[in-house]
């Protein structure tokens, strides 16, 4: 008879991980598949998470992690695991640029308005993230839903920055989708699991993230 490892899962034991609405949850779910292969008796649920709510759901133990881009840094109790780190695309109205164009400078986007997509009790950190972490000199212009930002995007009424998994799973020939560079260097942001310290279930599932995406 074989033994099998020892593990620090219980049987029927479920990991809840949260993550940004603007991130969608495609890798997610590629990520929880694999998981869930791994550790049969083990179930992942997801579950969207306003910024607001992130330490407090994570201490309360509501979630065990959230999925968060480049914002980890002002979270000191919350344990933070690198998944990966992600170009970022501006998508333009199509027809504005050379059809061939792969990249744009910030510059050449200056007199126009940058979308956030947001609810209203999350405009406020997406302001921040823009403005404060990705230095943003745009005016900005928030609306709820990714449906709502594509259309202004097709109208020419906006730009949408979005990072390059999530860009695309967006199909639209209206809309150019263009590497985003400032003075010739690739923007990015970093995908990042918040969780408790020590913890190391997400741990291992982030590595599994991190393979998934890699």
């Amino acid at each position: 008879m074989v033994e099998k490892s020892k593990s620090y899962f219980y049987i029927g034991e479920k990991m809840k991980i949260g993550y940004l609405k603007n991130l969608g949850r495609h890798e997610l779910e590629q990520a929880a598949a694999k998981w869930q292969a791994l550790h049969e008796n083990e179930k992942v649920e997801l579950e969207p998470v306003g910024f607001d709510e992130i330490e407090t759901k994570i201490q309360d133990g509501e979630v065990d992690a959230v999925l968060v881009n480049s914002r980890n840094t002002i979270y000191q109790t919350l344990a933070s695991y690198a998944v990966s780190d992600i170009a970022l695309l501006a998508l333009v109205q199509a027809g504005n640029f050379n059809k061939y164009q792969q990249t744009v400078e910030l510059g050449e986007l200056r007199n126009v308005p940058c979308i956030i997509v947001a609810s209203v009790a999350d405009e406020k950190s997406e302001y921040h993230y823009l403005k404060d972490i990705l230095s943003i000199k745009n005016d900005l212009i928030a609306v709820e839903t990714l449906g709502e930002a594509i259309l202004m995007v097709e109208s020419g009424s906006g730009y949408l920055i979005m990072n390059e998994m999530t860009a695309s799973h967006v199909d639209d020939d209206q809309v150019q989708k263009l590497f985003l560079l400032r003075d010739g260097k690739q923007l990015r942001e970093k995908y990042v699991l918040l969780a408790k310290p020590d913890d190391a279930r997400l741990a291992e599932f982030s590595k599994i993230m991190k393979e998934s995406i890699d």
